[in-house]
């Protein structure tokens, strides 16, 4: 393989797309690296000369792009990320090689976040990775002993065998809890990375281009999630492999961000000339 990571983003943020290039510089300097961005909106100029980057045009939900790119990475491993995030120095190179030293082909690494705004973030404590740290994951249908990994280092291959990430969530939050619960329950193991990966900004609530987000999540993907998991058992065990093509039942437009048409630009976007309602 040409790569030994992909590192694949829904991404809409195009002016925070050239400081997050130049961060994977930094952090994957040992490793071969591509970057694969899903998106409305075209690569900047100052970007289009980049060998290892591909774009993939697509104006669906967050978890159909990143299902749908899948297909374009060519990377021995995976690493799922978002696009409002600065890669640490040497933190991806880290993490491969902790991949390699820890993991067997059923394991992850979860690749560990700070978060905040204008990348404000600091490391959270260990046991925010455990997943009945958070109160709305202390269902019935979750072990007590599951951890959480939203930004993932998986062998590309096992991913693709376990079908990916369920696209019945628009947005990827839930559909990477789903999915790593299915890896526990299929025997994964989940590492957190030994450092800090990368510093995330962000939007709170519904400001700036947020409230697609918010509502997917809020009102869509949470009480799918919900109905899942507060079954009694294990759910995970029973589908802990499906249907990698699920992102083709998704909408190839997006209405809940793109209910008015798809922007020129990010500009236009956060202009409020679309409407997100």
């Amino acid at each position: 393989m040409p790569y030994d990571v992909s590192i694949i983003i829904p991404a809409i943020r195009v002016p925070l797309w050239k400081n997050m290039v130049e961060s994977i510089k930094t952090s994957c300097a040992k490793h071969t690296w591509e970057l694969v961005l899903i998106s409305p909106f075209d690569l900047p100029e100052e970007l289009k000369d980049e060998p290892n980057i591909k774009l993939i045009k697509d104006f669906g939900c967050p978890s159909r792009c990143v299902q749908l790119g899948l297909q374009y990475c060519e990377g021995r491993l995976v690493l799922h990320c978002v696009d409002d995030a600065l890669f640490l120095p040497n933190s991806i190179d880290v993490a491969i090689e902790q991949y390699d030293a820890m993991c067997s082909e059923k394991d992850i690494i979860n690749c560990r976040y700070r978060e905040g705004a204008n990348f404000s973030g600091q490391t959270l404590p260990m046991g925010f990775w455990n997943a009945h740290f958070h109160d709305e994951l202390r269902l019935p249908g979750i072990p007590k002993d599951y951890k959480i990994a939203l930004h993932q280092l998986i062998e590309r291959e096992y991913l693709l065998e376990l079908g990916g990430f369920d696209c019945r969530y628009e947005y990827i939050n839930h559909g990477s809890h789903d999915l790593v619960f299915r890896i526990q329950a299929n025997d994964g193991k989940v590492f957190d990375s030994v450092v800090d990966v990368t510093s995330c900004s962000h939007f709170i609530g519904t400001t700036g281009d947020h409230k697609s987000i918010h509502d997917a999540q809020t009102f869509h993907d949470k009480p799918l999630f919900d109905a899942i998991y507060s079954q009694q058992g294990n759910p995970a065990q029973n589908r802990i492999e499906i249907e990698y093509s699920n992102w083709e039942m998704c909408p190839s437009v997006w209405k809940r961000r793109f209910d008015k048409g798809v922007p020129e630009n990010y500009e236009k976007l956060l202009e409020g000339n679309v409407s997100y309602d």
